[in-house]
């Protein structure tokens, strides 16, 4: 399987570089692992609300479960989730016979996860650990399947991640992963949000804190999206193929950053977007905000 790696420059400059990359992935996993932890309640009840946010949430859950029976894994498979929140696909995983691992950086998660996992009876299959998805303490080929939902856009180096993801999928295994996508539809109508105006918009920030007319605020983690191409690429750079894929969850629409839509219309609107995507109709059917992703490892089982 190929392995993604990175060449980087020689002798001291290279040795900054790698110092500057891991200090950089550092403060990332602390800013991430204090925002899920300092909002682990709200992420708790996030599949029980009925705004915009959570139904695409929930679009996502449902949508990662039926792919994974489709499938045809037996009970008793090795599964890990990477990233499993509050443990809502962790006890649906388990509720289907599988034994899973679930890797997270936030104890505030892993504790609503446990508890999740013993009120629904299936403490016993599941098994919680504290680990970083760009470094899983995992032999090689060890899983079944790998699940990793809302992981991919929290990481300094997605590209890392899905070679660890790839390297403990056993010959034949299959990972489901998501990232967010960086041209969907409510970015591309907002010349605010526009993606081809990244650059400028970068610069006129830059230039307004060097001008002290803007301050920086609270650090936060950076989210980062991705063009589904891109990340078809990095995907079959790991040595994998792509089984399934599609975008979804719509909303919601802003215009010069400011509403488009009103807040009671968005979760129809969404919904009706995504069925003309689900025809596969073009424009709407890669403008979804989230792009979900079924692959296979290469190699026989």
């Amino acid at each position: 399987m190929a392995r993604l790696t990175g060449r980087a420059p020689a002798g001291r400059d290279g040795q900054r570089a790698r110092q500057r990359d891991g200090q950089s992935a550092s403060d990332q996993q602390r800013l991430v692992t204090h925002r899920f932890g300092a909002h682990a309640r709200h992420w708790d009840e996030l599949y029980l609300r009925d705004d915009l946010f959570s139904v695409i949430h929930r679009e996502r859950h449902d949508r990662a479960l039926r792919w994974i029976e489709r499938t045809g894994l037996p009970a008793g498979s090795a599964v890990l989730e990477v990233g499993p929140g509050a443990g809502v696909m962790t006890v649906a995983l388990a509720e289907r016979g599988y034994d899973v691992a679930a890797a997270e950086t936030a104890p505030e998660m892993i504790g609503l996860a446990r508890a999740r996992a013993e009120a629904a009876g299936v403490g016993g299959r599941v098994r919680l650990l504290h680990a970083d998805g760009t470094r899983l303490p995992f032999g090689d080929g060890e899983f079944a399947l790998v699940v990793a939902l809302g992981v991919v856009p929290w990481l300094h180096r997605a590209d890392l991640a899905v070679a660890e993801m790839a390297r403990v999928l056993r010959p034949g295994g299959y990972l489901a992963v998501n990232a967010d996508n960086r041209y969907r539809l409510t970015l591309v109508l907002d010349p605010r949000h526009h993606p081809a105006l990244d650059p400028a918009r970068i610069a006129a920030k830059s230039a307004l804190a060097a001008a002290g007319i803007a301050r920086p605020g609270e650090p936060r983690p950076r989210v980062t999206a991705h063009r589904p191409a891109d990340f078809d690429r990095m995907l079959q750079s790991g040595g994998l193929e792509i089984v399934r894929r599609c975008t979804f969850g719509f909303g919601p629409f802003t215009m010069l950053g400011l509403p488009a839509v009103p807040a009671h219309l968005g979760v129809p609107l969404s919904a009706r977007l995504q069925r003309l995507a689900d025809r596969q109709v073009p424009l709407i059917r890669t403008g979804g905000n989230q792009y979900l992703v079924l692959a296979r490892r290469s190699g026989l089982r």
